[in-house]
């Protein structure tokens, strides 16, 4: 256990210290760019990330776990599915650069579109998941900090106003692939290019692809909700339930992190030490007691004020829709060890089926909630489908585990 509770230090110190970096980045851009700049960069960049999942494909949770079954193979698994993710990055790239070229945009999107298109090489090297294999996490946090730090520190060095826009995402994007190479070399990861070559790698989609089902349907119901509002609601109602939507977010994907460093563990523990399994699943629940003790109900208590000292006490009105979108926080922390330990175990079926679930409910509690009550019936929505996702994840645990 000693050496799990140094892999949860080294992951809260890589989102920490990565998502404290990003933070400066974007606040920088902010000004930098001004409202119109930072609106295209914006858009172009949710657009892109959002088509990264199709290079990803759900590998990296996969690979993780596969690792973290049969260490000896680290190195195949490496450059199997980072050679896989590589051809469909070329792929989706040459696509997505072609339809934005002919579609009606306008210049200045078009030139950012084809820059933003760089997450997909980006997304096809990222190589944490193969640290988070062998639980090495302060490669992880080497990983993630060093990407961070030379994006920060490209970007205010040649980012200097409106006029250097198609520059942001060149400088946002492209350091995270050297330093992604340099690392793989450390795995002693080699590109598969020949045509035998697929037999070996074609294999993982099977394995990965109830994991990447998983993760498009978490997005539709962790974030559709934002494009919903949009069509109901003026767009500074919009923007409060952006500031608390982006609270929200950064929680859970801290709790992520730690997920992703529980992961092999679990992996490797089920079925050959049961007992060790249900110890990890029990401290990664207090874990989330103490979040929630420490880090929510603080912040439930504070919430004016530290969204008035943080973004402005413009957005003071952002409070009570984060207050009751806090009650699903809570749940999200408490059903994480729950659906880390049936993934860790084999059984993302059950948690695809919870996620597709999830994501219809929101939606249609959106469509009915949203247009009368607005960001309040987003935040409601939100809590109704959190506590649907954690009875669902906690029975089917108990059915199919229950340690």
């Amino acid at each position: 256990m000693e050496k799990l509770s140094k892999n949860l230090m080294w992951m809260a110190a890589a989102n920490i210290t990565s998502g404290v970096l990003n933070a400066v980045l974007f606040i920088y851009l902010a000004r930098a760019l001004l409202p119109e700049g930072f609106g295209y960069l914006s858009y172009a960049f949710t657009i892109t990330f959002f088509l990264a999942n199709f290079v990803d494909l759900g590998l990296s949770t996969y690979g993780a776990r596969e690792i973290a079954r049969d260490r000896p193979r680290m190195s195949e698994y490496a450059s199997e599915i980072v050679s896989l993710r590589f051809f469909m990055a070329l792929g989706l790239a040459s696509l997505f650069t072609a339809v934005t070229l002919v579609l009606g945009l306008s210049y200045n999107m078009k030139i950012l579109m084809v820059g933003s298109s760089l997450v997909f090489l980006r997304a096809a090297f990222s190589c944490e998941w193969i640290f988070q294999g062998i639980e090495k996490m302060s490669m992880v946090f080497g990983v993630l900090t060093a990407t961070a730090a030379l994006q920060a520190g490209l970007v205010i060095a040649f980012v200097k106003g409106p006029d250097d826009l198609f520059m942001a995402p060149v400088l946002y994007f492209a350091p995270g692939i050297p330093i992604a190479l340099l690392f793989l070399k450390r795995v002693n990861f080699r590109l598969m290019l020949k045509p035998a070559d697929l037999k070996k790698i074609l294999p993982h989609l099977s394995g990965s692809f109830m994991i990447w089902c998983i993760s498009i349907f978490a997005q539709v119901y962790n974030g559709f909700d934002i494009f919903m509002l949009g069509l109901f609601r003026r767009m500074d109602e919009v923007g409060y339930f952006t500031i608390a939507r982006r609270v929200i977010g950064e929680a859970v994907l801290l709790m992520i992190f730690l997920a992703n460093a529980v992961l092999p563990n679990l992996s490797g523990s089920f079925n050959r030490d049961m007992a060790q399994f249900g110890l990890t699943i029990r401290k990664f629940l207090k874990l989330a007691a103490l979040l929630t003790v420490f880090g929510v109900l603080p912040f439930v208590l504070f919430s004016k004020a530290i969204i008035s000292m943080t973004v402005g006490s413009e957005y003071v009105s952002a409070a009570l829709a984060f207050n009751i979108m806090a009650i699903g926080l809570i749940m999200v922390l408490f059903n994480l060890p729950y659906s880390t330990g049936l993934i860790a175990a084999g059984f993302e079926k059950e948690i695809l089926k919870q996620t597709f679930a999830g994501a219809v409910i929101s939606i249609v509690l959106n469509f009915l909630l949203m247009p009368k009550y607005g960001m309040i019936g987003a935040a409601i929505s939100f809590v109704i489908v959190e506590a649907v996702a954690f009875v669902w994840v906690l029975r089917a645990y108990n059915k199919k585990i229950a340690v």
